[in-house]
């Protein structure tokens, strides 16, 4: 999206090395824990994230509860946290909606 933050579709512990390398220093979860049987959980990111020495924040929600407090919240992490932030969930859309609400709302 911009050279500060990245949205993508479900990523994995396992490449939070390769992210790094990358040039990335923060991954932001916005998927619900157990949204799927087969995705990891917010709690292997954190792990894996601070193995790969990026930070991480989880800031869950659906399409159907996306409130103004989300966008804000989100707009308060995209400001702290360490640029480039890579941002998911699990095709991309909710996370493009929310970059996209706080952006339309004049936060970022």
């Amino acid at each position: 999206m911009t050279d500060d933050i990245t949205i993508y579709k479900q990523i994995y512990p396992s490449q939070c090395i390769k992210l790094a390398e990358l040039g990335y220093r923060s991954v932001l979860n916005i998927r619900p824990d157990a949204e799927v049987e087969s995705q990891p959980n917010s709690g292997e990111f954190a792990d894996a994230t601070e193995q790969a020495n990026l930070s991480y924040q989880h800031l869950p929600f659906d399409d159907e509860r996306l409130s103004m407090l989300t966008v804000e919240q989100f707009a308060a992490l995209y400001h702290t946290l360490p640029k480039p932030i890579l941002m998911f969930c699990g095709t991309g859309a909710r996370a493009k909606l929310l970059y996209q609400s706080a952006l339309m709302q004049g936060l970022l």
